[in-house]
Parts: C-alpha cells; structure tokens; sequence
C-alpha cells in the first residue's frame, strides 16, 4: 500500500517536494521532541545531584568539599614568591569544619583525602610562622593547625608542595609513539584482561588533572559475556565486534564532586582527562581498546545505568571496549587535521591560517 501511495505522489507534479517537505518537517518535530526531553533530564540531574548538600555519613561529598577547600590552601602556597604571604583564612576555617565532620562520622584519618589536608595543612603552618606580625588571627590559625596535627600525625608521603620536576629528557619521542599506537581497535581475542593491568592503567589515569583536584572519575568492569552483551545492546557503535569484546569498561564522573550546575560541564571535562591517559595506561601495557560513544536519549541512558547497576549520580560519558588484539588484527589511520585548523594563534609574533581560511581570503 506505501508503495502505491508513493507512486502516486510522485505522479503529481510537485508532489516529491512536497513528500520530501512533510519528512522534514516530521524529522524536526521529532528532533524538537528529543532536545527537550534531553534538555529537562539534564535540568532535573543539575539539580538532583550538583551539589554538596547531605544528610548524615556522605563519604563522597563530604571527601569533595574537603579537597576543594584543602586545596585552595595548597594552590595558594605554590604562587610566586612576591604573591602576599598572608593569605587562605576562609579556606582554612573550612577545611577545620569539614574535618570535623569527617571525625564526628568516624570515616579513617589514615585516608588519603584526610591525610592530604593535614600535609597542607602542615605546610600552611609553616607559611603563617614565616611572617612577621602579631595578628590574632593567624595565631589562632596556627593554635589550631597545631592541635590537629598533634592529634594525627600527617605521613610523610603527603608532605607538600614539591618541587616542579620537568619531563626526563628524550621523552617527547616515546610519548608520540605512544600516541601514535593507540589506535581504535575492533578485533579482539577471547583471552581474559588481566585486572592488574587496569588497576595500573588506572593509576596512571588518575594522576590527570581535575577542577580543584576532586578527580571524580568512576570505572564500571564487566567482564561477563551475558552482562557485556546486555550493555552493549544499548550502544549503536559496536556492530559487527561487540561479541569480541572481553572488557567492558564504562567510564562515570560522580557528580556529587560538584557544588552546583555552574560546573554543569567539569564532569564531562575531567572525565575526558582521565579517559585520555587511562586509554595510554591500558596502550603502554599491550592492551587495545576503543571508545564506544554514549550518544543517547534520557530513557536509554536511564535503561544503561540499571542494566550496569550504575549509581545515577554516576554520569556516563562513554562505554570503553577493552582487551588483547587479535592476530592480524588492523586499525584505521584515522586521518588528522592539519595542524592549523586546531592552532588558533591571537599573537603578534605567530599566526596559522588554515587552508580553508587561506582559500576564503
């Protein structure tokens, strides 16, 4: 019967034009539709979960806020020498709240989150003890830092800041090897991913920066066929390989690292950071992998996280395929833009034009 129909329509003098008018005009309904379906979950996220508001033990935000604090402290004792001495007392003041509430939920003092404050905290001491002035305040804040540290002891491990350590020479070399290795790969064998080779990937991804460093970044491991083809079913990148895949990791952001939805874009962006010396950390050890885009609407996103029993403060950014390359197995060249199209100079002394903006002069 559609097929009668067509034929008629195009029998009739404008009629594929106006066949092809009623399509579009029913693709952007349906495109309207999903932008705001989309644009209401992520208003509903932003409030639901950006944002540091608890009630009683909340490891994760409390730990979040606690590094952000700590941390302007940190950042603070690594500027310029001529910068003012005298600075951080809000920031200070905070961090001794947050650790008191750390305390009154009895969370571990020997945790890394917990042991970095009291290192800064030893360090921010030794800055107010350089200067010169009988000011209440800092004595107090020095009373203070005294006291906690007193109580529990920072490990040395946590001593800061460092020196600046510049790259080994000749490493540059290695690190485009690197890159130019890492290849997207869709060929696996069937030979299991040894779970201390992404332990160390890991620790390798977790040394990239993050906003006020609260490295909110999540890995969920499968490794179950079944479970890997559930997950896989919702991601339309996978045909024709999805049932080589050994390893499926789906990287999250929590988004409880984050105060409010004027972060609303950190999660995706330190997500991407870990995700990119991760995948170098998994490349380095002989694994192959290749990132599976999370375009999806609302319910299938929804759908994911219950499948994978995804915490839905866990936002999903991309599903990651992960595992040994099969013999023979090839990559794409996955050609590269020149350089001038990424490089956008505003300088006096260098300038790149790009070729399509050299060919529109």
């Amino acid at each position: 019967m559609r097929k009668v129909l067509k034929k008629i329509v195009f029998s009739i003098p404008g009629g594929p034009e106006a066949l092809a008018a009623t399509r579009a005009r029913k693709r952007r309904r349906k495109v309207n539709a999903l932008r705001r379906r989309c644009y209401a979950a992520d208003v509903a996220n932003d409030i639901r979960y950006l944002n540091w508001h608890r009630e009683g033990a909340d490891y994760w935000k409390l730990s979040s806020e606690l590094i952000f604090q700590h941390h302007k402290l940190e950042k603070g004792l690594c500027l310029p020498p001529e910068a003012r001495a005298w600075f951080g007392r809000t920031a200070a003041l905070e961090t001794f709240r947050l650790m008191e509430e750390w305390k009154t939920h009895g969370f571990d003092r020997s945790a890394p989150v917990y042991q970095s404050a009291l290192g800064i905290l030893a360090a921010y001491r030794a800055r107010l003890e350089g200067i010169a002035d009988d000011n209440p305040e800092r004595l107090e804040l020095i009373a203070r830092i005294t006291a906690y540290l007193e109580d529990t002891a920072p490990e040395p491990a946590y001593a800061t800041p460092l020196p600046a350590r510049p790259a080994p020479e000749g490493v540059l070399p290695m690190l485009q090897e690197l890159a130019l290795a890492r290849r997207s790969t869709r060929n696996f064998t069937d030979r299991k991913v040894d779970p201390a080779m992404v332990a160390e990937a890991a620790r390798i991804g977790a040394l990239a920066p993050s906003a006020c460093n609260r490295q909110p970044w999540k890995v969920h491991l499968y490794d179950d066929p079944a479970r890997i083809r559930a997950m896989l079913e919702l991601q339309n990148g996978n045909s024709g390989f999805g049932h080589t895949v050994p390893l499926l990791a789906v990287i999250c952001a929590d988004q409880g690292s984050f105060f409010d939805s004027s972060e609303r874009f950190e999660p995706v962006l330190d997500g991407g950071l870990f995700l990119m010396s991760f995948l170098y950390g998994l490349q380095a050890q002989g694994l192959a992998s290749c990132c599976l885009n999370w375009a999806v609407p609302p319910e299938r996103d929804a759908e994911g996280h219950a499948r994978g029993d995804i915490p839905p403060e866990h936002k999903i950014l991309t599903f990651l395929a992960v595992g040994h390359p099969a013999p023979g197995a090839v990559v794409p060249l996955s050609g590269r833009r020149p350089l001038e199209d990424t490089l956008h100079w505003h300088s006096e002394t260098a300038s790149v034009t790009s070729p399509a903006a050299a060919a529109a002069q």
